[in-house]
């Protein structure tokens, strides 16, 4: 069961990245600046991190640092 589902992620994100290239092949042929549609990706990626990011190492600050 965990390779089916470590199979199934990794077909997820090939979708995924398979969409975006198509989006952005798409606006970029309708005449979106790269330089906008690069600040577009910026802006996304960071808003869909922050979240995972917060709540994932929200206790870490409080271990003791390894040396």
């Amino acid at each position: 069961m965990q390779r089916l589902k470590a199979t199934l992620m990794m077909v997820a994100a090939e979708l995924v990245i398979a969409a975006f290239s198509v989006s952005y092949k798409l606006a970029a042929d309708d005449g979106m600046h790269m330089k906008v549609l690069i600040t577009y990706r910026y802006l996304f990626a960071s808003i869909l991190i922050f979240p995972l990011a917060f709540f994932l190492e929200r206790y870490s600050f409080y271990l003791p640092f390894c040396p």
